[in-house]
């Protein structure tokens, strides 16, 4: 299964995901401080702290995203994209370290010392509408994931995918449409059974799912921080294209790097098939370089190594 080459809906672009995000997270802000101080659920109060962490991770890829947009210079020959991983990985520690750790703080309080909501109903509506608001961000970030593939193969896309400034979206709408169903669950069998201790066992439980969740994001993001290699269907993509010139006649090895959001850079060990001039190699070299960069865009830099089978010496 292909994971990096193929081309995202060009509508669901990482600006529009990470703006869709940085928009909702703000709406819940507001919606749930509101409801918090009028209904002292510990659960809104987590609600709010979650979608302050969101907002501040959303702001990190937010500036990731543009510095990673950065033209190459002579100290970054080759860009800057691999620095959407540093504010993407600071992201990820925030909901790990802060809404995740606070939520399940918060809820262990309220559950050894419980105390009764008030307007219960008000908090029920503003969760279903945070359901609806995150589920909808949470929806395009997973769109431009699977990038029409089966929803079937997520983990593996996930954890395999460049696209890292959307698979922190993808978490952080995940972590906000989960959290707002679990309170919202909490709270419905707090009103079943009139038991307040519910409103702090529904938002350990969210601290619990947060924890987890982030902590699988600083996985996905570690391999690409320490310079994860392209995926095996991509290199042998990559392969494939360089032996469709005539004059390859092998490719003796390749290495791969993501250096930022769909860019890699590629090695390529060719084995020509005959002795050529200079200029001769100059157009082979640009003619795989060409070949390669069509059949996989991401392949943003592209290095060639010739070697001629009648000297075996690399030129």
């Amino acid at each position: 299964m292909e994971v990096n080459p193929a081309k995202p809906d060009q509508h669901l672009t990482s600006k529009r995901v990470i703006i869709t995000s940085f928009t909702v997270d703000l709406l819940d802000i507001l919606l749930n401080l509101s409801v918090a101080v009028l209904s002292g659920s510990v659960i809104m109060i987590t609600e709010f702290l979650e979608g302050i962490s969101d907002l501040i991770s959303s702001s990190f890829l937010m500036i990731g995203f543009y510095r990673a947009s950065q033209k190459a210079d002579e100290v970054h020959p080759f860009g800057y994209g691999n620095e959407v991983y540093f504010w993407n990985l600071l992201a990820a520690l925030i909901m790990f370290s802060l809404t995740s750790s606070l939520a399940f703080y918060f809820g262990l309080s309220r559950f050894l010392y419980p105390k009764p909501i008030h307007d219960v109903n008000i908090a029920l509506v503003v969760l279903f509408i945070t359901v609806i608001t995150n589920g909808y961000a949470f929806l395009l970030s997973l769109l431009r994931l699977l990038r029409r593939r089966p929803a079937r193969h997520i983990a593996r896309i996930f954890f395999r995918s460049s696209l890292v400034e959307t698979k922190t979206t993808f978490t952080l709408d995940l972590m906000g449409t989960s959290s707002a169903i679990l309170g919202t669950l909490a709270l419905g069998i707090y009103v079943l059974t009139g038991d307040q201790r519910f409103d702090g066992l529904g938002s350990m439980v969210i601290g619990i799912v947060l924890a987890i969740m982030a902590f699988g994001l600083i996985l996905g993001i570690r391999d690409l921080l320490i310079g994860k290699s392209a995926s095996k269907e991509t290199e042998d993509k990559i392969i494939s294209a360089a032996m469709e010139i005539d004059e390859v006649e092998n490719v003796l090895g390749i290495k791969t790097m993501h250096i930022g959001t769909e860019k890699l850079l590629v090695n390529l060990y060719i084995h020509m098939n005959a002795k050529l001039g200079t200029r001769e190699l100059e157009q082979l070299v640009d003619k795989i370089e060409d070949r390669v960069k069509k059949e996989v865009p991401s392949a943003k830099y592209v290095q060639v190594e010739l070697e001629s089978t009648r000297n075996n010496s690399l030129l």
